[in-house]
């Protein structure tokens, strides 16, 4: 799955948690101006995990990487990458 894939799928996920049919990938979605609430990002991450079929460890999930779609995707590439290196060696 590439960059474009990823980023597709989590603006769609992240536009229906919030009922809206689009959402920039720069919209702030936590904190101070963030857009989620607490239940909300628990939707959110629950949603993540079975879309990408990832496990996010809670030491892994830090504000900042759910801050917004641009780091969520990037996040997501990471552990995607990660997943991968441990699985072929």
């Amino acid at each position: 799955m590439n960059r474009e894939e990823i980023e597709r799928k989590v603006t769609a996920i992240v536009a229906q948690l919030l009922g809206k049919p689009d959402v920039e990938r720069s919209a702030r979605l936590l904190g101070p101006q963030g857009v989620l609430d607490s239940v909300t990002v628990v939707r959110l991450i629950a949603w993540l995990e079975q879309e990408f079929q990832a496990t996010f460890d809670e030491e892994d999930l830090m504000i900042e990487s759910l801050s917004s779609v641009d780091h969520i995707v990037r996040f997501i590439e990471e552990s995607v990458s990660l997943r991968r290196g441990a699985n072929s060696g």
